[in-house]
């Protein structure tokens, strides 16, 4: 049930006007955006963004440095000038101006970049990112917007992965495979910080933070199913000690802190679901310093074989339970996402299984039919779940 769904009825004169506000209020809908308004805006700003970098490059040489800082202050100040007035003043342009206000944000690292190039500052490319995030972080709280929150989020692991990238830094993680352990407990955090939200005056920037965090943690532990993964005989070195313990000691409070949240989910349940999220910094640790030394009953460690095995199986209960989840959190993008990852992880089982010919034909031919009945029955499957997400409580 939705706000338009509620208008055609008074419309057909089921109900009258002030029973269609008494219901409107007492279900708290909302009047929708029109999504082609919202697409061509974000569009668009992305192309003023892009357009006005491309202008000032084009004449970079000609224009003086002090108007160089001038304009570039002026177009960000505008476009947040604009934006507020358009989003609070006129108030039924509020995606219109979302989009101002992220081109406003979008233009402060740009004069980031300015102010360095100009005054040849540290060439530190870390440094920029974390003060443009220091810079943005208030924004979300203080408009309310949930797209600022999502680019903040984003800022920050843009900050956060070329920070553990610089051998310089004091959390330095390597430059090789296991800076996915790390993005995956990022992953984590955000989803625990999404709970947390829920409890919060700004319940509304909760499910963009929850999904945001759980794409993250599906996509970057998903590479840990590959045998390839292991093949490099791969080894911590000089990595940072304390980051990856520090980071999945946040992601379990945050956690544990918010499940209580998931009021949808029974107890069991809530139970269930912290268990599983904490499995899975149990896997990442189990990789970082358990699978290098794996060894297995045929002999050899980790790049002959082992650690990989255990991934899939832990990663693929997970995705099921994801599903669960997300059916009685009356959620299409949770259940859609572990369908999707469940057909991953099956592919990914495939492919490892490879070996001689004759063992490789063998697989080709028993694991074709497989996955061809398997495909018909996890789509009804998925479908059914979708229904049944839709059906009113």
């Amino acid at each position: 049930m939705n706000y338009s769904d509620i208008e055609k009825i008074q419309q057909a004169g089921l109900i009258t006007a002030e029973q269609q506000q008494r219901i409107v209020a007492h279900f708290k809908l909302k009047e929708e955006s029109s999504k082609a308004l919202t697409i061509f805006s974000f569009v668009g700003a992305v192309l003023v963004v892009c357009g006005i970098t491309l202008l000032i490059g084009a004449h970079w040489d000609q224009i003086p440095r002090g108007i160089k800082i001038a304009v570039g202050l002026a177009l960000m100040l505008g476009a947040h000038g604009a934006g507020w007035y358009l989003r609070e003043k006129q108030g039924i342009y509020r995606k219109s101006g979302e989009a101002l206000h992220l081109v406003g944000s979008g233009l402060f690292l740009g004069n980031i970049a300015l102010i360095g190039q100009i005054y040849h500052l540290s060439s530190r490319l870390p440094n920029a990112f974390l003060l443009w995030w220091a810079g943005i972080a208030a924004l979300p709280w203080l408009l309310r917007s949930k797209s600022q929150h999502i680019l903040c989020l984003l800022a920050f692991g843009v900050w956060f992965g070329m920070e553990i990238t610089d051998r310089g830094s004091l959390i330095f993680f390597e430059d090789n495979e296991y800076q996915l352990l790390v993005y995956v407990a990022l992953g984590l955090v955000y989803m625990g910080l999404g709970y947390c939200l829920r409890r919060t005056s700004f319940a509304e920037f909760a499910s963009s933070t929850e999904k945001l965090g759980l794409l993250a943690i599906q996509c970057f532990a998903f590479p840990l199913t590959w045998a390839v993964f292991y093949k490099s005989g791969l080894s911590v070195g000089q990595a940072s000690p304390w980051v990856f313990p520090a980071l999945s000691l946040v992601a379990l409070v945050l956690v544990t802190a918010g499940i209580p949240a998931l009021t949808k989910l029974t107890r069991q349940w809530r139970w269930t679901w912290g268990v599983s999220l904490a499995a899975v910094v149990g896997l990442l640790a189990g990789q970082l310093y358990f699978a290098p030394q794996w060894s297995n009953p045929f002999g050899g460690v980790a790049p002959e074989g082992g650690y990989h095995w255990l991934c899939s199986l832990v990663l693929f209960v997970f995705c099921f339970l994801q599903i669960q989840v997300g059916v009685q959190e009356r959620s299409p993008w949770m259940v859609n996402l572990g369908v999707a990852f469940v057909a991953l992880h099956i592919f990914s089982v495939y492919l490892n299984l490879f070996g001689s010919m004759a063992r490789t034909g063998l697989m080709f031919l028993l694991s074709g039919v497989f996955l061809i009945v398997f495909g018909i029955f996890l789509e009804k499957r998925r479908r059914a779940l979708m229904q049944q997400i839709k059906v009113p409580v």
